[in-house]
């Protein structure tokens, strides 16, 4: 079998997972009909948690999942869905000092308990609201991430550069900006408005010039107010599933501006296999600078992102890197997604692989979703 076949035949069974047994049981099991809420997490039984406190991180999240499944042809009732948990958001959830935004957490009777606003959280409402305005034509959705980014501009702008990290404040992360990154990109493929681009272009900035190491080819967490990474002393790590998130997301930056990226993406995934790969094909969640394991357990997201980074770096040409896609694929599926409920997911693994027993938490499936997303287009182009 071809490396090419051996692809498809992943993708292929990766989407019908996704199709027939994920998406189904998360709507069907984790909706809460009463008001159109996402449960924060699922049992292994296939029972949502609606007791526990609910993020509206979770809510955004899934807002994404289900447009881009309707999207997909994958959910005939995902409008309904993305309708009915923007309701609730909307009902229960606005937050009472900063328009246009949400607080960070209810609880199950749908009271506030959280009222603190995140950037990380900011960034999944754009995503979800950038795939609302592209599957949907809702315009109400581009209303609302004009008013967000307008928010996030006014109140929360750093300096010398990017984001802060909300109304708490605190050490300065890689993440938020990265998917503000994402957020961005995809709203300007959404509307080809310039405007998101431009600040797409800013946050590629960052990452040149304060997020990636040039010394060590890797890719820091954790920053001082001025954007000086933290010291390994005070809490530096280095995540290899966030290297092979951006390697996706600079090639879809590239794909839009032909920006230079090709040294940064190999040495990003070099250096994430090199330092972060374990003989199963997983990635460990923390290492350090020259490779040293720091956390030995693997989430779920991470293989999710090494997928997306195969799947990058075979679209430009990377020998072998179309195999280790449908390995990648092939590894989620012998480690994360072998449950006794089909469409339940094992969310971390030891560091001997063994799963941890917990609750499958709902913020997974943007990372399924986007993985499968990915892949079905690599099968598409590959068939044109």
């Amino acid at each position: 079998m071809t490396s090419s076949a051996a692809l498809i035949q992943a993708i292929e069974k990766f989407a019908y997972w996704m199709q027939t047994y994920a998406l189904p049981l998360w709507q069907q099991q984790a909706i809460e009909a009463s008001s159109g809420a996402c449960a924060e997490s699922m049992n292994e039984d296939g029972l949502a948690a609606f007791s526990l406190d609910r993020r509206t991180r979770v809510q955004a999240r899934q807002m994404f999942t289900f447009a881009a499944a309707y999207q997909q042809g994958w959910c005939s009732q995902g409008r309904e869905v993305v309708e009915g948990i923007q309701r609730y958001l909307d009902t229960y959830a606005q937050h009472p000092t900063y328009p246009g935004a949400y607080v960070f957490k209810l609880d199950a009777a749908h009271q506030v308990v959280d009222d603190s606003l995140d950037t990380y959280d900011c960034a999944f409402f754009l995503l979800a609201w950038a795939y609302q305005f592209s599957v949907f034509g809702d315009m109400q959705a581009k209303a609302r991430a004009d008013q967000l980014l307008s928010l996030l501009d006014k109140q929360f702008k750093g300096k010398p550069a990017g984001w802060l990290e909300g109304s708490q404040g605190g050490t300065r992360r890689q993440n938020p900006h990265m998917h503000l990154f994402e957020a961005f990109l995809a709203w300007f493929e959404a509307s080809k408005d310039a405007k998101w681009l431009a600040r797409a272009a800013e946050i590629f900035s960052l990452f040149e010039l304060c997020f990636f190491d040039h010394r060590h080819g890797v890719l820091y967490e954790y920053f001082q107010q001025d954007l000086r990474p933290l010291s390994f002393a005070e809490g530096q790590v280095v995540e290899p599933g966030h290297h092979m998130e951006w390697v996706w997301l600079l090639r879809r930056y590239q794909s839009f501006t032909g920006a230079p990226v090709d040294d940064y993406c190999h040495t990003l995934y070099e250096r994430g296999l090199q330092f972060g790969q374990d003989i199963n094909g997983l990635l460990f969640d923390e290492v350090d600078n020259l490779g040293g394991v720091k956390k030995a357990s693997k989430r779920l997201w991470t293989v999710t992102e090494l997928i997306k980074a195969h799947l990058a770096e075979a679209r430009h040409g990377r020998p072998g890197a179309e195999l280790a896609a449908a390995n990648a694929i092939e590894a989620l599926f012998n480690q994360h997604l072998n449950t006794a409920v089909c469409g339940f997911y094992i969310e971390r693994l030891d560091n001997h692989n063994q799963p941890l027993a917990q609750q499958a938490p709902a913020t997974s499936m943007y990372h399924l979703m986007m993985a499968c997303l990915e892949a079905c287009q690599y099968e598409r182009d590959l068939l044109v």
